[in-house]
């Protein structure tokens, strides 16, 4: 028995060595993968002092779902671009799939360095993940667990975040009757509805209050949605539907004088931008007066490529000469 022993004891420096070699290697393949898979470029002629329209936000504006030339910042370029051969501006995405509000932060920093931004477009705030909670429980002196703390940690990882929305997918699955409507992202251990709603808010306001600090107007955008099917939780906040899973009334929203149907990210852009003096383009009547079936894919999340053009001419619409040269 003793042979065996100390032979496993010499070998395990090695494998460990090993092990981590492996996790190197995957991690930076997930990372150079997700470099290739990249939408932040820019979507128009390069013309030298060309102004930029930045569209900073999540897999809304990203599009998460369909195709690159799909995706409604690449269509409202191409709705610029008819109206203006000569001199259109150029539009760039800056924008992944999960990220949240508080990233969205760093974003609209890196456009507004550039020095070009003649508008910066904000779909933001949908998403917040456990770093954001924890953060959140912290300024407010409230504890966080160990094993949360650790998750928040290894969520750096692009790797472990890939393996966990694999593994987690059964669990993340909500099941209504005969519908199974899947998330296309990682579970939030430490969701809470209300601090969901504060977390947007602050980040939402800092935002606003960058573009006016470096005089560049900034209009935020709500999000199309759509009614999920009959549950003992909600008929319209998704993310509760499927990571806090308790029945909402109104004294769990932020904002008291919420609109008939208004989701509360929705209500909380919506905020936001009046208190800031900002341009908000509702998408949502422009969603809800359409064929909602053709406008969502099968999550019941993300718009379709119909979805997209249909924000993408909303935003040109309301807009006017704000988005012009």
């Amino acid at each position: 028995m003793t042979a065996p022993s100390s032979s496993f004891r010499r070998r395990l420096p090695g494998f460990v060595l090993w092990l981590i070699v492996v996790l190197l290697l995957a991690e930076g393949a997930v990372r150079a993968a997700s470099v290739v898979l990249r939408r932040d470029h820019a979507f128009g002629p390069p013309r030298p002092g060309a102004s930029v329209v930045y569209c900073v936000g999540d897999s809304f504006t990203y599009g998460q779902g369909v195709e690159p030339g799909e995706a409604w910042p690449r269509v409202l370029a191409s709705l610029l671009r008819a109206e203006d051969e000569v001199s259109p501006p150029v539009v760039r995405i800056l924008a992944e799939p999960g990220r949240s509000s508080s990233l969205a932060i760093r974003d609209v920093a890196s456009a507004l360095e550039e020095g070009d931004a003649r508008l910066v477009l904000i779909m933001t705030g949908w998403n917040a993940n456990d770093g954001d909670f924890a953060s959140y429980a912290a300024e407010r002196d409230r504890g966080v667990s160990w094993a949360a703390r650790v998750n928040v940690w290894l969520a750096h990882s692009r790797l472990y975040r890939v393996a966990m929305q694999a593994l987690t997918y059964r669990a993340r699955t909500l099941a209504f009757d005969d519908i199974e409507v899947v998330p296309q992202t990682i579970a939030m251990q430490l969701y809470d509805f209300r601090a969901y709603q504060e977390i947007a808010r602050q980040n939402l306001g800092r935002i606003a209050r960058m573009c006016h600090a470096a005089g560049v107007p900034c209009a935020f955008l709500t999000y199309p949605h759509q009614e999920l099917p009959p549950n003992p939780y909600t008929r319209t906040e998704y993310y509760h539907a499927l990571f806090g899973r308790t029945p909402l009334s109104e004294v769990d929203y932020l904002v008291p004088d919420r609109r008939q149907g208004e989701i509360a990210i929705n209500a909380v852009i919506r905020v936001v931008a009046a208190t800031e003096g900002l341009l908000l383009v509702d998408t949502q009547p422009a969603f809800a007066a359409a064929e909602a079936d053709a406008l969502f894919l099968a999550d019941w999340h993300h718009p379709t490529a119909a979805g997209h053009s249909l924000i993408a001419r909303t935003v040109f619409s309301a807009l006017g000469g704000e988005v012009r040269d």
